[in-house]
């Protein structure tokens, strides 16, 4: 804009007036154009400020509709990899758990054939010891009776050798004959009321076992003395007491037979069913072991003995808990020797029951127990 003011053939004074003039000059609109542009970017900013807020809004809502797509697609791999963690977790429980059920079925087959061995061991133990107690007691055989493998085979040599059996029932009556005080006994073994004195004995020693699995020898002798009529120190009443000894040892094998049976049977359900193997509680015992499997699965074994029809309400609910009591003893013990101790601890529950014989001598049911102990 200078340009507009030549200052060539002018003198100092009109110089001094024009520069003024243009300074002036240029200062007015250097104004003019400063109030211009700002009243210019006043107003554009009014409008530009309207305007950006719109540009605005319309940006969030674009900017919201973009990240819609981009966070779900986060949420869905968020999702994905939670599932993905769950079903590790998840499988990794499975094996574990199969595993652990593994080694429990391991362990309880490493018991299992323990407990079959230790019992066929404690079997082979207890028959050698019959057999030795028999080869014992046994006295030697004549030549005569050597060859001949039944009872039958003796008697007919006797019959042909009558001077012989004659001479073997006066040694034997003289063998069993009491004191003048008392009266006079039995003096042959094999007589018909004998035979029936070996029956009833039988039919008694079950109920007794019922009673008290710790034989006392004072009320065995008590019971062959009331059956037979020998004291305890005569020799018959001894092989007589010998003999039941063992069908005590026989009684105590069979009944852990059977809880053995019925406690293999019961871990078969608890592993079914897929439960902790624990102690069994006294609400699955009771149902396990009910009335109805004690009737047939246990005392089912001494019906040749006991007169059911007189047994008491009381007794029978008494032989039940001795029988749950006695199974919880074997689900937890292996050894045999345990289970007999801990077994004859339960006494105290059946000593003093009433335990009706077929037969109605009642013998043992007429004894009392604790005197004996």
């Amino acid at each position: 804009m200078l340009t507009q003011f030549p200052f060539i053939g002018v003198t100092e004074k009109d110089k001094a007036t024009k520069a003024a003039k243009t300074t002036k000059t240029i200062r007015t609109y250097v104004a003019n154009s400063s109030r211009d542009y700002n009243k210019e970017r006043d107003e554009r900013r009014e409008e530009g400020s309207e305007h950006e807020q719109n540009n605005l809004h319309g940006q969030d809502v674009d900017i919201g509709e973009d990240m819609l797509p981009e966070q779900e697609e986060r949420n869905i791999e968020k999702e994905r990899r939670e599932n993905e963690k769950k079903e590790m977790e998840r499988r990794d429980k499975e094996r574990r758990e199969k595993e652990r059920r593994e080694k429990e079925r391991r362990e309880k087959e490493r018991r299992e054939k323990e407990r079959r061995e230790r019992d066929r061991r404690e079997k082979d133990k207890e028959q050698e010891k019959n057999e030795n107690d028999e080869s014992e007691s046994e006295e030697e055989i004549p030549v005569q009776f050597g060859a001949m493998t039944n009872q039958l085979q003796i008697c007919n040599w006797l019959v042909l050798h009558p001077n012989v059996l004659h001479l073997a029932n006066k040694m034997l009556d003289a063998s069993t004959k009491q004191p003048s005080t008392n009266l006079p006994l039995t003096t042959s073994t094999s007589s018909p009321s004998d035979n029936d004195n070996y029956r009833l004995i039988d039919e008694e020693m079950k109920c007794f076992f019922l009673r008290t699995r710790n034989l006392p020898d004072h009320a065995f002798d008590k019971i062959t003395q009331k059956i037979f009529g020998h004291d305890a120190y005569q020799s018959v009443a001894k092989s007589i007491n010998e003999r039941y000894h063992k069908s005590f040892s026989d009684y105590r094998y069979q009944l852990k037979n059977v809880l053995s049976t019925l406690v293999k049977e019961f871990r078969q359900i608890v592993e079914s069913g897929y439960t902790e193997s624990s102690d069994p509680t006294d609400e699955k015992v009771n149902n396990f072991i009910s009335r109805k499997v004690v009737l047939k699965r246990i005392l089912s074994r001494y019906v040749s003995a006991i007169d059911f029809t007189k047994l008491s309400e009381t007794s029978l609910d008494k032989l039940i808990e001795f029988f749950k009591k006695s199974f919880k003893i074997v689900w937890v013990e292996t050894e045999s020797a345990n289970i007999k101790e801990k077994v004859k601890e339960l006494d105290i529950i059946t000593e003093d029951l009433e335990i009706p014989s077929r037969s109605g001598r009642n013998i043992v049911s007429s004894l009392k127990l604790h005197l004996f102990s």
